[in-house]
């Protein structure tokens, strides 16, 4: 009897511990939910550190600070080059003008000269009375005064009826008075037609004649 009890409970404490063996054992690696621990040593990738970030950006802003310091100087220095174009055009321009107006104002004030100078001689010239003669060694104003009277009766635009081509105060040839005109550095006056100068012009160019050929051109006298 107790030995059917035996054969019959070995068997059932055999399959107890194998029971408990296998519900204490820990579960297997494929099926277990938690972390695998495995390669525990490995080595794992490390993520680029921030600093590198963080300079990438400072290089790209201190290039573009760079190109706008650049651009800036060189649109500074093309502006100081118009500038400086511009004032020197601006001054040239300037520069003719003063010398075109110093031109004429030399111009002037030879043209005024002469017309002081016909002046006083047609002031200090004296008509010569009917008859009377003046001399060479008479006073250039008197002397002329005399020729005035009597080539022209003292008329300014009078032309030579004989057909001469003399004209003028002072019955003036056209070839002795381009020569007389530019001899005495009146080159506006070569060409003009004596009777059509002004009483001035003619009365400094008869000066002119006198003055170096005295009396002959009219004669040698008055």
């Amino acid at each position: 009897m107790h030995k059917r009890l035996l054969l019959i409970a070995a068997p059932l404490v055999v399959v107890a511990i194998a029971t408990s063996v296998a519900v204490a054992a820990p579960p297997d690696a494929e099926n277990s939910r938690g972390p695998r621990l495995d390669k525990l040593h490995a080595e794992r990738p490390t993520a680029a550190p921030d600093s590198i970030a963080t300079d990438s950006v400072a290089v790209a802003e201190f290039e573009k600070s760079a190109k706008d310091i650049q651009d800036f100087v060189f649109a500074t220095e093309v502006d100081a080059y118009l500038r400086s174009l511009a004032t020197q055009i601006v001054g040239e321009y300037i520069a003719s003008l003063q010398a075109a107006e110093a031109a004429r104002a030399a111009e002037a004030a030879r043209a005024a000269e002469a017309a002081r100078a016909a002046q006083a001689a047609r002031a200090q010239a004296t008509p010569t009375p009917q008859g009377g003669s003046v001399s060479s060694d008479s006073y250039p104003g008197d002397f002329l005064a005399c020729v005035r009277q009597r080539e022209s009766g003292g008329n300014y635009s009078v032309y030579n009826s004989g057909g001469s081509g003399a004209a003028g105060a002072y019955q003036f040839l056209p070839g002795t008075w381009d020569s007389t005109a530019a001899s005495s550095g009146r080159s506006d006056l070569v060409g003009v037609d004596p009777a059509q100068a002004s009483p001035a012009d003619q009365d400094v160019m008869a000066q002119a004649l006198y003055a170096q050929q005295g009396t002959a051109p009219w004669g040698g006298g008055c």
